[in-house]
């Protein structure tokens, strides 16, 4: 991608950014979560220590490994989409949210915190959970991006 020109706007430029250290640690999580629940329910019949258990505890058992493994892929939802129009991010549940650049005051990423997030009109804050710290040189990346779009947009506006 070339960089934009100074005095002109480039409609084209997008962000595009996702957790990928912590998608990473939700997908081993939920594998790992997912395999060993899946074990104990197909060993649960013959290693009980003495007590009884029914088809009806393994199938519990296998249920509660699936459903835990999917609230570890949580970790891997957030999302952040920026053009020339808003801001989209999604965060760990729910849909999208779009927020018009004309409503952002700042973008920035606080040293003690963990998250980017937009700044909007009365300091009210937005975490973009798909910019973090643990990320290093890709989040540093996304944010030169996204504070280049920004101010973009800003003097566009």
């Amino acid at each position: 991608m070339s960089a934009p020109r100074e005095n002109s706007r480039d409609d084209t430029m997008t962000v595009e950014a996702r957790p990928v250290l912590m998608s990473r640690i939700g997908w081993t999580c939920a594998a790992v979560v997912f395999a060993v629940f899946q074990i104990v329910a197909v060993l649960m019949p013959t290693d009980n220590a003495g007590a009884t258990f029914d088809t009806k505890d393994q199938v519990a058992t296998g249920i509660i490994g699936v459903i835990l493994a999917g609230l570890f892929l949580m970790l891997t939802r957030p999302r952040l989409h920026a053009d020339h129009e808003a801001v989209r991010l999604r965060s760990f549940l729910g849909g999208w949210r779009t927020v018009p650049w004309d409503l952002v005051v700042r973008v920035e990423f606080p040293r003690k915190v963990r998250f980017a997030r937009l700044v909007l009109p009365a300091e009210e804050t937005l975490a973009i959970y798909a910019i973090q710290r643990i990320d290093r040189e890709r989040a540093v990346n996304a944010m030169e991006r996204l504070r280049e779009l920004f101010a973009q947009n800003h003097h566009a506006v």
